[in-house]
């Protein structure tokens, strides 16, 4: 059996069933609308236990109310995920660690301090209900063997994980539970699985139930930790094989003859094998921890790009907002610019008469030469006459230092407002954490957060992360989505002699076509074209106009930005390559 997830899927349709995972659990029928049930779990737990039975944890992170276990077990490496969201509860293998784990909470270090080198004895179900068991064996502050059970309880919105001793006692969990009315979760308690007062689905008396059940609703009312879709097809087999066969088989999937797990792109849901309901649209995946991968793994990734990308606009839009005040700002200074020559010719009009200028004076009225006309000019009673018309010139040179300062600072202001425009056109773009924390630095350099932190706090230069690349008859080409694979792609990939291309009119990506011998032809040029034009300001359009060039004739200026010349120009339909 193989161990982890090495098949060649299609990131496209990973993320198709992501979408169609979110959908369901948005429509309240997780653990209804497909089997994430006791069944369903207790094949997962025996799978489980024969790929990574002895297997040794050497690294674990959390994120997302999800652990992640790094297991070197029989001669491979890979990540056991715990994920106790409320919607997308599971345990399974992943092929690598969540890219969004960050900063340990307390249980994660709880399970560090604990966990960290144990060995994995098995996988059991608990109480014959939605509950794994991961059994340990580690070492204490002794270096004595210890051994521990790490509880996945998979129940929707009361999801948790729990760390118990030897004796069943509760070091700590995910998520406490100090209530009087229900059953106590916190540590040096002991561990009570929830109970649900149904019948088990191996005690002598399910039979009797299946048998006596007309539908589905019964079934699942009566018998402990199933689903409905795994009522229904009990109520299947029953007609089938008979009540015994059907319970014995169910209660025991991973050793029947029919394990075959696999997902349904119908509803987006894992299945130990095809049921009756949905064997028309299933397709196996060879193991049921990599089925559950491709649906809950694909839909956290899209969880937390969500997450990350609701972050980053919320950073974007409050300097957005402080980038349109400093704009409003400087506009009225600008436009209230003409006090300054007042303030001068005030100044000029009270040096004319100084002489009828005394100390405690708060008001003289003057012939206005400048307009002919007579004013009235206040003064501070407590200055002399020197003194006050000392006070009108300063008045006159500030506010011709803050039009300049204001004309500078709008100039920086409208900069920044275009920067924003383009990044919000870059945030759309991004897939993965790596891409959010290029976006992040280009944020920090553009409002001078990172040059305020000098060299008292050393930041860390994001991941680089790759462009878009493809292939179309032949030709290979690349794609940037932000500012740091723009660079790397006109500046670093690109040959003088390539075909690059660039949104007209719009921010958005920079786009090579890697030249061969002769001239590019002119069907791959619109191709990529397109997604040039899908990672650009202008996507949602209908139609765009997409410049193109050779990269010999692009130069860089300020920043980001580049110029180019020599360009031709062809009209496509925006194409987003993930939204095929």
């Amino acid at each position: 059996m193989q161990l982890f997830f090495v098949g060649k899927l299609n990131i496209y349709k990973l993320f198709s069933y992501a979408r169609r995972a979110l959908y369901i659990v948005t429509q309240k029928v997780y653990n209804h609308g497909m089997p994430c049930d006791m069944i369903t779990l207790k094949a997962l737990a025996a799978e489980l236990t024969s790929m990574l039975e002895g297997g040794r944890i050497n690294r674990i992170q959390s994120a997302d109310r999800a652990l992640y276990f790094g297991v070197r077990a029989k001669g491979k490496n890979g990540v056991l995920t715990l994920s106790y969201a409320p919607n997308a509860a599971g345990i399974y293998l992943a092929r690598s660690i969540n890219d969004a784990a960050g900063v340990p909470g307390n249980f994660c270090m709880c399970l560090r301090k604990h966990l960290t080198g144990a060995v994995i004895d098995g996988f059991d179900i608990v109480n014959e209900d939605r509950i794994v068991g991961m059994r340990l064996t580690s070492k204490n502050e002794l270096n004595d063997a210890a051994r521990y059970t790490l509880y996945a309880e998979i129940m929707g919105g009361a999801s948790n994980v729990i760390l118990a001793d030897a004796s069943d006692t509760v070091i700590d969990a995910a998520r406490r539970i100090i209530n009087e009315n229900s059953r106590p979760v916190y540590p040096r308690v002991v561990y009570v699985p929830p109970t649900r007062g149904k019948t088990e689905l191996s005690s002598p008396e399910a039979a009797g139930i299946l048998l006596e059940a007309e539908n589905a609703a019964e079934v699942y009312g009566a018998l402990n930790g199933l689903s409905k879709a795994s009522a229904e097809e009990l109520l299947y087999l029953k007609n089938a094989v008979g009540a015994e066969k059907a319970l014995a088989r169910m209660n025991n999937l991973y050793s029947s003859g029919v394990y075959r797990p696999g997902i349904c792109s119908g509803n987006g849901g894992y299945y130990a094998y095809p049921y009756e309901a949905v064997k028309e649209d299933f397709t196996e995946t060879g193991t049921l921890s990599r089925a559950v991968d491709m649906c809950l793994g694909a839909a956290a990734k899209v969880r937390a790009v969500a997450a990350r990308s609701a972050k980053v606009r919320k950073l974007l839009k409050a300097l957005e907002k402080k980038t349109a005040r400093h704009i409003a700002e400087d506009l009225e200074t600008i436009q209230n610019s003409d006090r300054a020559e007042r303030y001068k010719e005030l100044g000029e009009i009270l040096k004319c008469n100084i002489h009828r200028m005394e100390r405690g004076m708060s008001i003289i009225e003057c012939d206005d030469f400048y307009n002919t006309r007579s004013v009235k000019i206040e003064l501070n009673p407590t200055f002399s006459p020197k003194k006050n018309i000392e006070h009108y010139f300063k008045l006159y040179s500030k506010a011709k230092g803050a039009k300049a300062y204001a004309e500078e600072d709008l100039k920086r202001s409208e900069e920044m407002s275009d920067k924003i425009r383009e990044l919000k056109t870059y945030i759309s773009n991004c897939t993965a954490e790596a891409e959010f924390n290029e976006i992040e630095a280009e944020l920090d350099r553009a409002s001078g957060k990172r040059a305020a932190r000098g060299a008292a706090a050393k930041v860390r230069a994001p991941k680089k992360t790759p462009p878009y690349s493809g292939e179309y008859k032949g030709y290979i080409f690349y794609v940037g989505r932000n500012s740091a694979q723009n660079e790397r792609v006109t500046f670093e990939l690109a040959s003088p002699g390539d075909i690059w291309l660039h949104a007209k009119g719009f921010h958005g990506g920079h786009g090579i076509v890697v030249k061969k011998s002769g001239d590019v032809p002119a069907d791959v040029i619109e191709y990529v074209a397109r997604i040039v034009a899908g990672y650009s300001e202008c996507a949602a359009s209908g139609r765009a106009d997409v410049d193109y060039t050779v990269r010999s004739r692009v130069k860089r200026l300020k920043g980001t930005r580049v110029t180019y010349t020599g360009q031709k120009t062809v009209s496509v339909e925006p194409l987003r390559p993930d939204e095929r």
